[in-house]
C-alpha cells in the first residue's frame, strides 16, 4: 500500500471519529434544550397563592393532538424553580418524546411563584399536587394524568387519592424522615474515612441532639446549634415526623416506585422492602430497583454523590453532553414505559 492512499486513509477515518463524536455531543445538547418544543404557561392557584410554571407539549402531526398522557413533576428538596435549574430537561425531552405532556412549577416563593416553599408541610404540598393536577386535567380531558416525584415527595405523593392522580411515579423516596437523615450521615461519614460502626454511633448521636434540637423546647440557642436558618430550622422541625408508611397503606393509585442501587441519600434496598410489603398484592404497583444507578437514576460510576453542589465542572459537562444517556439504562425506559402502559388501561376502561 503506497503511502499517499493510507494517509487519505487515515484522515477519512479520523474525520469519521470527529463526526460520529459530534453527532453523539449534538444528541445531548439538544435533551439540554426545551425551548425547541411547544409549551404554554402552566399556572394555577393553591389557597391564597399563586403557583406559576411550564407545560411542555409533545411533538404531533396535528397541533392540538391530545398527548398519550401528561403528567406534573413535584419537586424534592430545595429552592427548585419549574425546571430545576434545567437539570431536568433530559427526563422531560424523554417523556416528551414518549408522547407525554409534562408540567412543572416554581416552588413557592421562587422564581414567579408566591408564597414560601420553607413554610410547608408534606400535606400542603400534596394540596398543591393536587392543585396542579387539577389544572393539567383540565387542561387535557379524557387524558391519563398523574405525578412523577422525586426524594422528598415520597412524603407528598402517597397522600393523593383516586381521582386526584391515575398513576404516580416516586424515583428515590424514603420512607421516614428520621431514618433517612441518619442513613445520610453514616454515608456522608463513612465518605470522609469513617468506618461503618463508628459513623453509626455518630448518626445516632446527632439524632438524639436532634430530639433535643427540634423538640418541642427548641430556642434560639438550638437552632444556632444546628447551624440552619430559623426558616430552614422550622421546616424541618414542621416535617420531622413524616412517615409514609401509613399513606402507602391507603394508596388506590397506580404507583412505580423506583431506586438506584446506589442511592447515598435513601436506603434504596431497605426502603424499597418497605414498600414491597406495604403494597403487597397490589397488580398496579411496581416497585425497581435500577443497577449501578444514583439517587437521581443516573449512572453510578460517574454521577454519584450526595449533593450536586459536589460535581466537578467535568462531571456537569459530562452530563451536558451526555444528555439523557446520563441515566442509568433502564430507569428512563421504565418510567415512560409505566405511564404509557397506566395510559392504554385507562383507555380502556372509558
Amino acid at each position: 500500500m503506497s503511502r499517499v492512499p493510507f494517509r487519505r486513509m487515515l484522515v477519512s477515518l479520523a474525520l469519521l471519529l470527529l463526526l460520529a463524536a459530534a453527532a453523539f455531543m449534538m444528541r445531548g445538547l439538544l435533551d439540554q434544550d426545551l425551548d425547541r418544543h411547544r409549551s404554554e404557561a402552566f399556572d394555577f392557584s393553591n389557597g391564597d397563592t399563586r403557583r406559576a410554571g411550564r407545560l411542555w407539549l409533545p411533538a404531533g402531526e396535528e397541533t392540538d393532538k391530545a398527548p398519550v398522557a401528561a403528567v406534573v413533576l413535584v419537586h424534592g428538596d430545595g429552592p427548585q424553580d419549574r425546571t430545576s435549574d434545567n437539570g431536568y430537561a433530559p427526563l422531560i425531552n424523554s417523556l416528551l418524546d414518549a408522547g407525554i405532556a409534562v408540567a412543572s412549577w416554581d416552588k413557592p416563593g421562587i422564581g414567579a411563584s408566591s408564597g414560601d416553599w420553607l413554610a410547608q408541610s408534606m400535606q400542603e404540598r400534596a394540596d398543591e399536587t393536587a392543585a396542579a393536577l387539577a389544572a393539567l386535567r383540565a387542561r387535557f380531558p379524557g387524558v391519563a394524568t398523574g405525578a412523577l416525584g422525586f426524594s422528598q415527595a415520597g412524603w407528598v405523593l402517597p397522600k393523593l387519592r383516586a381521582p386526584q392522580a391515575d398513576f404516580l411515579v416516586l424515583a428515590g423516596p424514603a420512607i421516614s424522615w428520621i431514618d433517612q437523615a441518619r442513613y445520610f450521615r453514616i454515608t456522608s461519614h463513612v465518605r470522609d474515612g469513617m468506618d461503618r460502626g463508628t459513623a453509626e454511633r455518630a448518626a445516632d448521636a446527632q439524632a438524639l441532639r436532634d430530639k433535643v434540637d427540634f423538640g418541642p423546647q427548641a430556642d434560639e440557642d438550638a437552632i444556632r446549634r444546628t447551624g440552619l436558618t430559623p426558616a430552614r430550622h422550622a421546616f424541618v422541625r414542621r416535617n420531622l415526623h413524616a412517615d409514609a408508611t401509613q399513606d402507602l397503606r391507603g394508596l388506590d393509585i397506580p404507583l412505580l416506585a423506583i431506586w438506584g442501587t446506589e442511592d447515598m441519600n435513601v436506603d434504596a434496598k431497605g426502603d424499597s422492602e418497605i414498600y414491597r410489603t406495604v403494597l403487597a398484592g397490589r397488580a398496579d404497583t411496581q416497585v425497581v430497583l435500577v443497577p449501578n444507578a444514583t439517587h437521581g437514576l443516573l449512572k453510578a460510576d460517574v454521577y454519584n454523590a450526595q449533593l450536586v453542589s459536589e460535581w466537578s465542572t467535568a462531571r456537569i459537562l459530562r452530563f451536558l453532553v451526555e444528555g439523557r444517556r446520563a441515566y442509568a439504562p433502564s430507569a428512563l425506559d421504565t418510567i415512560t414505559g409505566f405511564i404509557q402502559a397506566h395510559s392504554r388501561a385507562r383507555a380502556d376502561h372509558r
